[in-house]
């Protein structure tokens, strides 16, 4: 999306009053800080979409049966995916599907036309139903169960594009979801899985290096090359989780697999990543790593980071990591001066981040990511204080930088092995500025199709 003052720079800027769109932690209100009615949508396009997440199962095709108005976003974005298209099929909802009252049948043959001319035949199809047929009470069991006696030999995964429809679970929630439904159980064996990530966790990573020091096969959702390794992922003992919205995913397999669920947030507290890793020591029994030495490690990379950037102000973006405000407790209590925090609501798990920033850093910029008031406010910031770093895309975008972190939803990084990793990309960020525009732009970053 471009602006008008891009188009045609001669035009004056408009000064639009920051009231709403920022606010000093001092005077923020949790878990919400603003009121979001309006919307505005950056260019900044790295975050992954309801449309990108199924192509990280090895062999499904995806088909949305929508309406035309829905199907234009999911389209675009499966278009701009290297050999998205390929992957993507649609059966568009009509009014003489509304009137006639046949939407099931429609769906079925549809689903069945565009299976029919696939060659080969995907392993998996994840159909996506849309709120319409919701709102008028489809029913979807006799549409997949029928399905099922046509292709035996083809998983099929009810998915749902149903923003209008929050319930239980949020989309993002519902979809991660949904990806794991195609596992099924299998005979146990010695593995655990990583669920439902949209990046592999960094090997390096002290959690990956202790159940691998245990005697346990790590299978990584994000990493399944085919399909065959994502199916086996039903013979694993437990589902590890990072993200929260992953909850519902692990759950869902607690109950229909009895694999156990461990939570390791994505935190960039040293205090929290050392309970972690202890936790899962006694859980799993397996070897715990000398923490005060991992820990001791990601201090020197800090340091590091300190001396390499000294007062350089830096922007986090919630885009960057679930955790934003825990990133900027983390740097600021080591000297780093973060300045700005782009998130326009926060988890409940960030409330001690919050309340400590509060206290002891109540300057601290709270700025909402799709106030409608980020259309107009300048982007100047990076030129106004002299150079900015920032941690993720949207906070490069808004601010105007060309050193900043491309980075989304934690990139894998995690624990301490995180830490010192995040310290080294934001040195090299800060030391090698890259043309933001073609970069922030490309969506669904690391969607490969």
């Amino acid at each position: 999306m471009i602006c008008e003052q891009e188009i045609h720079p001669d035009l004056p800027r408009i000064d639009v009053d920051t009231g709403g769109a920022e606010v000093p932690l001092r005077d923020a209100k949790f878990p919400r800080p603003f009121h979001i009615g309006l919307q505005y949508s950056s260019p900044a396009r790295g975050a992954w979409t309801i449309a990108h997440s199924p192509m990280l199962i090895p062999g499904c095709h995806e088909i949305y049966v929508c309406c035309a108005c829905c199907l234009q976003g999911v389209v675009l974005s499966a278009e701009e995916i290297p050999g998205g298209s390929d992957r993507f099929s649609m059966v568009t909802v009509t009014n003489e599907n509304v009137l006639k009252g046949n939407l099931e049948q429609m769906m079925i043959d549809g689903v069945s036309d565009i299976v029919d001319e696939l060659d080969p035949k995907p392993s998996c199809v994840e159909c996506f139903t849309s709120c319409i047929q919701h709102f008028l009470h489809i029913d979807l069991k006799i549409v997949y169960r029928r399905l099922k006696e046509r292709y035996p030999d083809i998983d099929f995964i009810d998915g749902y594009m149903i923003p209008t429809l929050q319930r239980k679970y949020t989309p993002d929630q519902l979809g991660r979801r949904q990806l794991m439904r195609a596992v099924r159980k299998m005979p146990e064996r010695k593995a655990v899985n990583f669920i439902v990530n949209y990046f592999p966790v960094d090997p390096d990573a002290e959690l990956v290096k202790m159940f691998r020091e245990g005697g346990f096969d790590v299978l990584d959702f994000a990493a399944c090359s085919t399909y065959e390794e994502y199916k086996a992922m039903g013979a694993s003992c437990a589902n590890v989780y990072f993200h929260e919205n992953s909850e519902a995913a692990a759950k869902d397999l607690n109950k229909r697999l009895g694999q156990t669920m461990f939570y390791a947030p994505y935190s960039w507290s040293m205090d929290e990543i050392g309970r972690q890793l202890v936790r899962a020591s006694e859980e799993f029994d397996l070897p715990l790593p000398d923490i005060e030495n991992l820990r001791s490690r990601a201090e020197t990379a800090l340091a590091g980071l300190k001396r390499a950037i000294g007062a350089m102000p830096v922007a986090i973006d919630y885009t960057a990591t679930p955790r934003p405000l825990s990133l900027a407790r983390l740097l600021l209590t080591h000297g780093i001066r973060v300045y700005a925090v782009y998130c326009d609501a926060y988890s409940q798990e960030e409330q001690g981040d919050f309340e400590f920033l509060r206290e002891h850093f109540p300057d601290l910029k709270m700025r909402a990511a799709l106030h409608f008031k980020r259309r107009l406010l300048p982007r100047t910031d990076n030129e106004k204080l002299g150079g900015v770093l920032a941690v993720g895309q949207k906070a490069a975008y808004f601010t105007g930088t060309d050193r900043f972190v491309n980075v989304i939803e934690n990139g894998g990084l995690h624990g301490f092995s995180g830490i010192v990793k995040m310290a080294e990309r934001m040195k090299e960020a800060a030391a090698c500025p890259k043309d933001a525009a073609p970069l922030i732009q490309v969506k669904a970053l690391g969607c490969v199709g």
